[in-house]
């Protein structure tokens, strides 16, 4: 029966960077204040409307 090598610092250091950052990519925390910084649908209405005027008078 083969055995495994053994474990290497740089190859644990790199998996342990893999690891952290897919985590941190899929955390939710992330994106906790992003809902605070959310427009209201008006204003996002507002701001729409606001810029279809400016792009028909640029045209």
């Amino acid at each position: 029966m083969a055995h495994s090598p053994p474990l290497n610092i740089y190859a644990i250091t790199a998996m342990g960077t893999f690891v952290a950052t897919y985590l941190w990519i899929k955390s939710p925390l992330k994106y906790r204040g992003a809902s605070e910084n959310r427009l209201s649908p008006k204003a996002d209405l507002a701001w729409r409307e606001g810029a279809q005027k400016w792009l028909d008078n640029k045209s």
